[in-house]
């Protein structure tokens, strides 16, 4: 994937599989203006996403959510679990909330294969530079 945020401007993914039309079930707009736009996210336990992107980097809050959550591209291959927020649910012990900073994120699905309910807001910053957020969380 991360060939496909350096080789790929996220203005020109195909508006069609942005998060709010594609996956409308599992992306609510809470807020948006020209500068953020601001998505409550839910996918429910054993539920799995449609394809879609998010082309704006963000900062993604969870206030619930139990692994195991598995990110897939497009073809339904599973994809390396080191995506930013995927290591953060993981290290997570579910007090409070769990933050993750997050680049654009290319086409692809997520599959909830746990017993609960992922929720969370979504603050995508549509005005900040590609490659200005970094991760706190380490490799």
């Amino acid at each position: 994937m991360t060939d496909e945020l350096t080789t790929m401007d996220p203005a020109s993914w195909d508006p069609e599989l942005d998060a709010v039309v594609a996956a409308p079930a599992n992306h609510k707009v809470l807020f948006e203006n020209e500068k953020v736009r601001v998505l409550e996210v839910i996918l429910e336990p054993q539920e799995e996403e449609p394809v879609h992107h998010h082309r704006w980097p963000s900062v993604f809050v969870l206030d619930e959510a139990k692994g195991p959550i598995t990110d897939m591209a497009p073809d339904g291959t599973e994809l390396p679990p080191n995506r930013d927020v995927i290591r953060a649910i993981k290290s997570w012990d579910g007090q409070g909330c769990v933050i993750a900073h997050m680049e654009p994120q290319p086409a692809g699905r997520v599959l909830n294969g746990s017993d609960k309910t992922v929720h969370g807001v979504r603050i995508e910053m549509k005005t900040m530079p590609i490659g200005r957020m970094r991760t706190t969380y380490g490799d």
